[in-house]
């Protein structure tokens, strides 16, 4: 599965463009490297809820399949934005305990797997549709294609 193929999959239930730009794995290396990555996110992500993809840019190989808004009880969105979830914490380092926001996560992905650059695709749910049903989607097409879920999702 490629972006041209998600981008089919999903294309009633998004809006265009699309949005997509790169984190270079040599921003980390910088003295304010997690602040430029957040930075970068700023610049290029509202806070809307929808869909996002990282890719590598030299292979096109899918890392992760993610979305941010989910659907309270009453049918309103929770105010977890797709700007917030790509800063946000990931999960809690094994060791110490501590939360990992995803700069880090992406910093040491990027540096264990020798990743240069990662592609960030953005896409914003059209009113009504649920960003977890559209992940789902994703997740399912890509498990039926590839026998396996894209390398950084957990679970399905």
């Amino acid at each position: 599965m490629n972006i041209v193929t998600i981008q089919e999959i999903i294309r009633t239930y998004v809006s265009l463009p699309m949005v997509s730009f790169n984190i270079d794995r040599n921003i980390f290396n910088q003295e304010n490297g997690r602040k430029r990555y957040n930075e970068i996110i700023n610049e290029n992500v509202e806070n809307l809820v929808g869909i996002y993809v990282w890719v590598d840019d030299i292979t096109s190989e899918v890392y992760y399949i993610g979305m941010a808004g989910k659907i309270n009880t009453d049918g309103t969105f929770g105010n977890h934005s797709l700007n917030e979830r790509l800063k946000a914490s990931r999960c809690k380092d094994i060791e110490t305990k501590k939360d990992v926001q995803t700069n880090d996560y992406v910093k040491k992905f990027m540096n264990e797997n020798n990743i240069d650059r990662l592609k960030f695709y953005v896409m914003y749910t059209l009113p009504g549709e649920p960003p977890s049903y559209i992940e789902s989607l994703l997740l399912y097409k890509y498990y039926k294609q590839n026998a396996r879920l894209p390398l950084l999702n957990n679970s399905f």
